[in-house]
């Protein structure tokens, strides 16, 4: 496999969960189903992880999912998802947002607020942030769907540029309340 095809099979995988963090995100500016904006468990993962997001990110990222049927339909065999597209949405959903569980309690035993950057190790906070959830994606459809192991490391290593991307996108468009 090429390079060209590691990193168009890394972004094809991405674009489902981007759709799905683009619906939550309205979800939040919106405060839709203010019933669940209930915290996890505050003390442990802080104000930011909440029933809500553990809810409507899977079913969004399936729906994003659901998004690919027609370019599934015309890739035929080259497909990636196969015939598996909203499983495979509804699992790399659940995978983002447990992938995020420890990375927020670590965070809150170091002191760093929900939703801040601490000054000190400001990137080394930001690439978590993003590999997290790049990392529980690339198992949850390494368990689910045959893809090879440089696709799941290409999608890692790529998806932190395109989670930065489109917060900027959100935060442009009043969607998020910082760019990163």
């Amino acid at each position: 496999m090429s390079l060209i095809d590691l990193l168009f099979s890394a972004w094809y995988l991405q674009i489902p969960v981007v759709i799905g963090g683009v619906l939550h995100m309205f979800a939040v500016t919106y405060n839709w189903l203010p019933a669940l904006k209930k915290p996890l468990q505050q003390r442990l993962f802080g104000a930011n992880k909440t029933w809500r997001g553990m809810l409507l990110v899977p079913l969004f990222t399936a729906l994003g999912a659901a998004c690919l049927w027609p370019a599934e339909q015309a890739l035929g065999e080259s497909a990636l998802f196969a015939d598996q597209l909203l499983l495979a949405g509804l699992v790399a959903g659940i995978g983002y947002v447990l992938a995020e569980l420890p990375n927020s309690w670590i965070k809150r035993r170091l002191g760093i607020g929900a939703g801040e950057l601490p000054t000190r190790y400001r990137y080394f906070v930001m690439a978590g942030d993003q590999l997290d959830s790049a990392l529980g994606v690339a198992i949850a459809y390494g368990l689910l769907l045959n893809l090879s192991w440089p696709v799941l490391i290409t999608y890692v290593l790529s998806f932190p540029f395109t989670a930065l991307a489109v917060k900027r996108l959100l935060f442009i468009a009043k969607l998020k309340r910082s760019a990163v």
